[in-house]
């Protein structure tokens, strides 16, 4: 009797585990865990990377399971060794391989008895939908391999993308909430189940709803993190620095500033605060009158100030301790580090403006309104000022590129509209004020940047923008992680089609040079210049994207709409802390057309919220050419006169008289007209 009862749990797969338990972590940093697993976030057979391997289709109308699967290294769950598992349509998996009742789509609360022992889950969801797959990939090497169990495109009132992730080595798990549709309303059960007594589940549930957007990127994922055993009492981990990094002697003394969470199963009501210099003396700070409850966040500004005596790069650490008159049970996840810069000298900071905005975006309409506002206190050459057109609401820009994509994901942009300042600042360009500017350009910098460029086109498909730029620094920068990033824009665009009503796109990024991952430089010497030379030839005709579902082949067309509308935007950047250091907005030298026979005009800045405005004026033609300013309704509002006496002559065109709105500027003789549109903008 007793084999035969030996044998008939074998036969059921069923597997004994220890009574034992989990606690969870939330992720601090946007991301997948590990980084190890970077693909896009797409349907299985419509662009998701290749690699991952089908275990159950779409299109499951009531409750079923996947194949047995073999997780493919060793790992452990609950402290036993597994080696294979299944997944309900339910968002259900479960290392009890022998059950066959197939839990519910309505979800609940952990415990459960409708789901089996030793089971993970992301249950609420179902995979009722014709794109509704659950698909596995194995990331990483031997000894630190990750395999995840992706629900691809399932379905929570729309499209909803989560994983569960196992991992050698560590035998964490984890569950990645990844990318949701606008329309999807995810109630989720997330956590894991032992037996009918013991369960562990993240905070929310069985109604927990999604924090990662629509961002088919890790940018904007959110994980929790689960480990095996009981949950230390009195935890508390270093976040982050949250000093300014960059700062000058003469200002002295600083604010120390950070960030703490409580990992602990109790709540913290009083703490010390700590920070150390190079490694030298612990400056302590106590903290009272907090209820910090399991995984509150607690930022500070410590009172003891930091005065350095020299210039120079200082590493500092903050760290908490004396936890509830306690001392911390685990010393591993205590400090954070960064480094701080002071310097004695430093120059004007130009801003640098990131706007992230769509076409298909209605709210983005009242950010770039808001923010043209804001900028028209301003000369142009105060701040530098680049849009990239994103990829969503709905089909998205036809403007949108895939190095605008790259920069949403390096800020981890999970909205429109979007405004990164100087990789500081984030938020909606809607609120942005004259006071937040004025922060911003306040910050000191601590080096110059000139630029210049040049567009050569003619009636064929060549199309040549060369760039030069020069950093002057004013001290030294000992990071090696400085990027110098490039990026031509067009001024203003007309041809855009979308949904929010706009007919006009202005500082749209059309092309960045090298690349998204721009030009590493070297760590900056005070009076060592740097200096750097770009050129890009824009190939093929112009083509205007269905939408960013078709976005821009950079090898055999543009999204150019006028060659003579384009600038370029120079920002030099500290890619692992993101702050930039310094921008400019290049100016230009020259823009030739060849195979013309007329003359041509040129017009920068073009929009202008200047005073005035330059004309070139490009013609083998000699004489005098007479000027004018022709308003929407075709009345001549300025005239005059300019001697042309070379191939190239400067004009300078005082429209200071000129109300906001678009002109046509046309300049004439007996014998030619060459025309262009200007638009002021104040």
């Amino acid at each position: 009797m007793k084999k035969i009862i030996t044998l008939t749990i074998c036969l059921l797969g069923i597997v004994q585990f220890n009574l034992s338990q989990y606690y969870y972590i939330p992720a601090s940093t946007p991301g997948n865990p590990g980084g190890l697993n970077t693909d896009n976030e797409y349907p299985s057979g419509s662009g998701l990377p290749a690699g991952w391997s089908v275990i159950l289709g779409p299109s499951n109308s009531s409750p079923t399971w996947s194949t047995v699967e073999n997780i493919g290294f060793p790992f452990n769950f609950n402290g036993n060794s597994v080696t294979q598992y299944k997944v309900s349509s339910t968002g259900v998996l479960t290392f009890s391989t022998g059950v066959s009742n197939v839990p519910s789509p309505t979800n609940a609360a952990l415990p459960d008895p409708g789901i089996p022992d030793n089971s993970i889950m992301v249950w609420g969801l179902q995979g009722t939908g014709s794109n509704d797959n659950i698909v596995t990939k194995t990331f990483g090497t031997a000894g630190g391999r990750q395999h995840w169990v992706f629900f691809s495109s399932y379905t929570a009132g729309s499209w909803s993308y989560w994983s569960i992730v196992m991992e050698e080595g560590t035998d964490n798990i984890y569950i990645v909430d990844q990318r949701h549709s606008t329309a999807a309303n995810p109630q989720i059960t997330a956590g894991i189940q032992i037996d009918g007594s013991t369960a562990t589940m993240v905070a929310g549930s069985p109604t927990l709803s999604n924090v990662a957007g629509a961002d088919a990127t890790p940018a904007d994922n959110h994980y929790y993190e689960f480990i095996y055993g009981s949950q230390n009492a009195t935890d508390m981990a270093g976040v982050s620095v949250t000093t300014f990094p960059y700062l000058i002697l003469g200002n002295a003394p600083f604010t120390i500033s950070g960030e703490v969470t409580n990992y602990g199963s109790s709540s913290v009501t009083d703490f010390d605060i700590n920070y150390a210099i190079d490694g030298g003396t612990t400056v302590t700070e106590n903290i009272t009158g907090v209820n910090l409850n399991t995984y509150d966040n607690h930022t500070f500004d410590h009172s003891t100030l930091w005065t350095p005596t020299a210039s120079g790069s200082y590493s500092v650490a903050i760290w908490a301790s004396n936890i509830n008159g306690s001392s911390d049970m685990d010393l591993n996840n205590d400090t954070a580090y960064a480094t701080l810069n002071v310097f004695d000298n430093f120059v004007q900071r130009i801003p640098m403006l990131e706007v992230f905005t769509s076409s298909t975006c209605p709210p983005c309409v009242q950010g770039n309104i808001n923010l043209k506002n804001v900028l028209s206190n301003y000369s142009q050459t105060d701040y530098t000022l680049i849009k990239y057109q994103m990829s969503w609401p709905g089909s998205g820009d036809p403007y949108y590129t895939q190095e605008a994509g790259d920069r949403r994901t390096f800020y981890g942009v999970n909205s429109v509209p979007r405004l990164e300042i100087d990789g500081g600042y984030d938020g909606n360009p809607s609120g942005f004020t004259t006071q937040e500017f004025d922060e911003s350009a306040g910050i000191p910098s601590f080096s110059t940047i000139s630029a210049n460029y040049s567009v050569y086109h003619d009636q064929g498909q060549n199309s040549v923008v060369d760039m030069n730029v020069t950093i002057d620094p004013i001290e030294d920068f000992n990071s090696n992680d400085l990027t110098l990033f490039v990026a031509i824009i067009e001024y203003a665009t007309y041809n855009n089609t979308g949904s929010n009503g706009e007919t006009e796109f202005l500082h749209v990024m059309k092309k960045m040079i090298p690349s998204s991952s721009g030009t590493a430089i070297p760590a900056l010497q005070a009076g060592v210049q740097e200096s750097f030379n770009f050129s890009y030839n824009f190939q093929g005709q112009y083509t205007l994207p269905v939408d960013a579902n078709s976005p821009i082949n950079h090898m055999n067309s543009h999204s150019v709409e006028d060659f003579d509308n384009l600038g370029v935007v120079v920002w030099v950047q500290d890619v692992n802390t993101k702050e930039v250091l310094q921008s400019t907005t290049a100016s230009i030298v020259a823009n030739v057309e060849e195979n013309i026979a007329a003359s041509r005009l040129m017009i920068f800045p073009n929009p202008s919220s200047e005073d005035y405005t330059n004309l070139v004026i490009e013609s083998s033609e000699r004489g005098m050419f007479e000027i004018m300013i022709i308003n929407t309704l075709g009345e001549i509002v300025l005239m005059d006169n300019v001697s042309v006496s070379k191939n190239l002559t400067q004009y300078q065109l005082d429209n200071s008289k000129l109300s906001n709105g678009m002109y046509n500027v046309i300049i004439q003789t007996p014998s030619i007209q060459s025309s262009k549109k200007l638009q002021i903008l104040r």
